[in-house]
């Protein structure tokens, strides 16, 4: 499998990118994580102190008390930052992390899209950034920094499985932070000592997508409408 040159976006047949669409996944300025104390688990691994049940996803992994603000008190977006409420919920869903919109058939395949640095989206790969859709997808190939100009690969995932989880993880007995931000296995006895931020899955099924036939077949028209779609739903 290869990754593709792509031409500038003028010469792509998309209409152009509403500006100042916020990716629904994106953090904000005024969203300020609770922390609540750490204690160590009676049964080994981490827990807080004031614990509820919502703190753990269904594999025990303990997660970050994300704030949940009012869009209008969220202060200016901060595009480098997810926010993990909202990531999870969309890698539950397999919602588009832009607009939220779900996949045409739910069953999949799902629309996943990289930056091509990286190589093509392959076979097994892990990976915490959520699909999107097709209209999603030219959005981002022109407002997205780090893909503009082409610098993009994207394929059709069959099953994205959950695998783990993005997290900072702990040591035992002294509770000292020992690494951040690491992809971790869930069900391991690292993911007992990490807490979350990220849902991390594997891509199986992969199949890479031709965006210009897939753009070319909603055609500009329809693109139009999809995009002034997102714009309302970001403003």
């Amino acid at each position: 499998m290869t990754t593709a040159t792509h031409p500038p976006q003028e010469f792509r047949g998309l209409p152009p990118a509403p500006p100042g669409i916020v990716p629904y996944i994106a953090g904000y300025s005024l969203e300020r994580a609770e922390k609540p104390r750490l204690i160590e688990h009676p049964r080994g691994g981490l827990a807080y102190q004031d614990e509820t049940p919502h703190d753990r996803d269904p594999w025990g992994t303990l997660w970050v008390r994300p704030p949940i603000v009012p869009r209008r008190a969220r202060g200016r977006p901060l595009l480098k930052t997810v926010h993990p409420y909202r990531q999870r919920r969309v890698m539950r869903d397999m919602l588009c992390q832009v607009c939220t919109q779900p996949p045409a058939v739910p069953e999949g395949p799902y629309l996943f899209i990289g930056h091509s640095a990286a190589g093509p989206i392959r076979e097994g790969e892990l990976t915490a950034s959520p699909p999107v859709c097709v209209p999603c997808a030219g959005i981002s190939v022109q407002l997205c920094r780090p893909l503009q100009h082409g610098r993009w690969t994207a394929a059709w995932v069959e099953y994205p499985g959950l695998w783990g989880v993005v997290g900072d993880t702990y040591a035992p007995g002294t509770l000292d932070p020992v690494d951040q931000g690491c992809r971790i296995q869930a069900g391991t006895r690292e993911a007992r000592w990490t807490v979350a931020s990220m849902s991390v899955v594997q891509l199986h099924g992969v199949t890479p997508a031709d965006l210009d036939a897939e753009w070319a077949a909603l055609g500009r028209e329809r693109l139009e409408a999809e995009f002034a779609r997102v714009a309302e739903l970001a403003a």
